[in-house]
């Protein structure tokens, strides 16, 4: 005979639904918190200043193109986007190369004092911004590197390729070692195994490490700030229009402010597949 489910006390269904009822208004207030911002900055772009200081703030209104044709005719917006696409893209890319041929490295082979030197390489992104401008700075003017676009993208560099090094690495360590062997075996080199292996299985890693390169690059502000004088990045463009004599510009730095997250909005979108594997990848859940 099948036994029958008792029933759970009603005081027990109430405190379910009541934790069930809690859990979901904090999910609400989360996504207020995090959404609410982008939403405001959306409507602010397409808004008039008289409807964006209006009080109670107005949800409805009729939509203009006025804050972004300023930022194209009045602030040539068109160039800082060039520059930040091209240094993030360049700093990147080479950090993507070089920094998984290094975790591979890290990966297969044992070095002396290894742990130290993983250690050396991440603790490389605890320096505070502030502790490098000064050398940073220093060397740029010796060296007649300031304002120089490509020595900005070799800043970035240094900052990106820590980060690719430590998640490629556990990419690569995840990778059973008898794969390579079993290549290795076929007549495969270090070289292929690690060109038609190690980066096939571990694409999902590279996406992660290029996305998450990608969006601190696009959005860094504090070295571009101090390294640039005319070949300004996005940040560094936004920023120097905040105000414009007594003037506050509220919706075109709205406007601003959206046209800086599409770049990064869009690369994610388009790659979300190859992103929620990799993070999957990276908490063990393949």
């Amino acid at each position: 005979m099948s036994r029958k489910r008792r029933a759970a006390p009603p005081a027990r269904r109430g405190r379910r639904a009541l934790g069930s009822l809690v859990a979901k208004l904090i999910v609400l207030g989360f996504f207020l918190v995090l959404y609410l911002p982008i939403a405001w900055m959306l409507t602010m772009a397409f808004k008039r200043r008289v409807d964006i200081t209006a009080m109670p703030p107005r949800i409805f209104f009729t939509p203009i193109l006025t804050n972004f044709e300023w930022l194209f005719v009045h602030q040539d917006m068109i160039w800082p986007i060039i520059r930040s696409v091209l240094v993030a893209l360049g700093s990147v890319g080479i950090a993507l190369a070089l920094g998984s041929m290094a975790a591979y490295a890290l990966s297969r082979a044992r070095w002396w004092r290894q742990q130290d030197i993983e250690f050396f390489i991440i603790s490389t992104r605890m320096l505070p911004p502030i502790a490098l401008i000064l050398p940073y700075y220093a060397i740029w003017i010796q060296f007649r590197l300031f304002d120089n676009l490509v020595a900005l993208a070799f800043v970035y560099l240094a900052i990106n390729l820590p980060l690719v090094i430590w998640l490629m690495l556990g990419y690569f360590r995840s990778i059973p070692v008898e794969i390579d062997e079993a290549a290795r075996v076929d007549g495969c080199s270090l070289i292929g195994s690690f060109w038609y292996i190690a980066l096939p299985v571990s694409k999902g890693g590279l996406t992660v490490a290029a996305i998450l390169g990608f969006i601190y690059t696009w959005g860094e502000l504090f070295f571009a700030y101090l390294l640039t004088a005319v070949n300004k990045t996005v940040p560094v463009a936004l920023a120097s229009f905040m105000v414009v004599g007594l003037d506050v510009r509220y919706g075109e730095m709205a406007a601003a402010g959206t046209l800086a997250a599409i770049p990064s909005l869009i690369l994610t979108i388009i790659a979300r597949n190859s992103l929620v594997s990799g993070f999957r990848s990276l908490a063990g859940l393949r």
